[in-house]
């Protein structure tokens, strides 16, 4: 934990403004102790379309999880309405659970439990025996909105069935509901308390059609947490749809439910609140513990990146190509005075050695003749006005050359430039 005392000011880390630890912003948090923080990156890459993740892919992202901290991670086994699971899902949850991973997989199968309007095609005992043969330890029934009071009662008595049954054979369960804040509040409290009564360990909230804003977050998981009999853990899952999934999660995690997560984000649609950004938002913003090892977020995240082939977007904030670029005038001459990995960090308000990411300058179209004296200074070059001119130009008839993104050069070719320049005196490219 990077901020135990929740302050806006620690050296070498990061410089917030005082104002978010302010009682008036601080008093009707309720932070779950300890957080509760699910990860659904195995399970999430699986649903984001054209990723080219090999079994070994997924192996060693999920040690990479396990090293950072993760210590529950959700898996998914879904028949879709076919006569067998789909073989991919399967693959992945037997590797991963034969994996002997230090974190404690939680295993949602779709045909565990139906809407209670009629008998299940598949039996969802052969689904507790199959799971059993893949070596889970936990199992997750979702409930979904049953159509009819006659079907909801159905359903709960089939849920007892499942759930005793599997208890039997020695597996825990939580439970999950879906579609959480579009489905009726009443009903899905009702059973919601039901599932508990019958033993359920935790209630996963699905909101993934996004459908509840950060503010009404707060209010929708204060309601559900008051509305029941017994306390249990609860997280909420949430998409970015409104590009508002960080956003929402915190939400949710200061009104008492833990956060649901992947790294990059990665899943289908619009994604999903990326580890990297809610773990080092709590942790910086709100001193929340997390029990991520924030210093190897931006491995991971490059990890993800090169075993899925799904980009990281540039200006992703914490990770992204962008988040310690310097290349504006002021960034970068500060970056080139003052040195890389100066505090306070330069431009904002957390050190990138928070996250274990590089920073780097570049040389921009919007680069001034300062940095040219600098960069001068800092390779041991003694230039006069009409030099500092001629490197000026030189450097920046290097980037006219450039055609294609990124068209900036790196502190190397600048260098290189630079040099030439002097040699010469006259514009050299790259």
């Amino acid at each position: 934990m990077i901020n135990p005392n929740r302050e806006y000011r620690v050296e070498g880390s990061h410089w917030v403004s005082p104002v978010n630890f302010d009682d008036e912003v601080t008093r009707d948090f309720d932070f779950p102790r300890p957080l509760g923080l699910i990860d659904s990156t195995l399970r999430k890459i699986n649903y984001t379309a054209g990723n080219t993740t090999t079994t070994d892919g997924y192996l060693r992202i999920a040690q990479a999880l396990e090293d950072i901290g993760i210590r529950d991670e959700s898996l998914n086994l879904d028949w879709w309405g076919d006569d067998e699971p789909n073989a991919r899902e399967l693959a992945l949850v037997r590797e991963i659970l034969a994996g002997g991973f230090g974190f404690t997989c939680n295993v949602y199968a779709d045909t565990l439990l139906g809407n209670g309007a009629g008998t299940p095609r598949i039996d969802p005992r052969s689904t507790v025996d199959l799971l059993l043969s893949l070596g889970a330890k936990v199992i997750a029934p979702g409930i979904v909105e049953a159509p009819s009071s006659e079907a909801e009662s159905l359903q709960l008595r089939q849920l007892a069935e499942v759930t005793e049954y599997a208890a039997s054979n020695g597996l825990e369960w939580t439970v999950t509901l879906a579609q959480a804040g579009r489905r009726g509040f009443d009903s899905m409290l009702r059973v919601a308390n039901e599932a508990v009564a019958l033993g359920a360990k935790r209630i996963d909230l699905m909101d993934s059609t996004s459908s509840l804003s950060p503010e009404a977050m707060r209010v929708f998981i204060r309601r559900f947490r008051a509305g029941l009999a017994t306390a249990v853990p609860i997280t909420m899952h949430v998409h970015d749809d409104f590009g508002l999934g960080t956003a929402a999660a915190i939400a949710a995690a200061a009104a008492g439910a833990g956060p649901d997560v992947s790294v990059n984000g990665v899943s289908y649609r619009c994604g999903f609140p990326p580890l990297e950004e809610v773990a080092t938002s709590l942790e910086v913003l709100y001193g929340v513990d997390t029990g991520i090892e924030l210093e190897r977020l931006q491995a991971l995240s490059d990890l993800v990146y090169e075993e899925t082939g799904i980009p990281n977007p540039p200006l992703k904030p914490v990770t992204g190509g962008y988040a310690f670029l310097k290349s504006t005038a002021a960034d970068a001459l500060s970056a080139l005075r003052d040195g890389l990995r100066t505090f306070p960090p330069i431009s904002g308000c957390v050190h990138a050695d928070v996250v274990g990411a590089d920073i780097r300058w570049v040389w921009d179209r919007l680069s001034t003749r300062s940095m040219v004296r600098q960069l001068a200074v800092n390779i041991g070059l003694e230039l006069d006005d009409d030099e500092v001119e001629a490197g000026y130009r030189a450097l920046n008839a290097a980037i006219d050359e450039i055609t294609e993104y990124p068209r900036w050069l790196s502190p190397e070719q600048a260098e290189a430039v630079l040099r030439a320049s002097v040699r010469v005196g006259e514009p050299s490219a790259v």
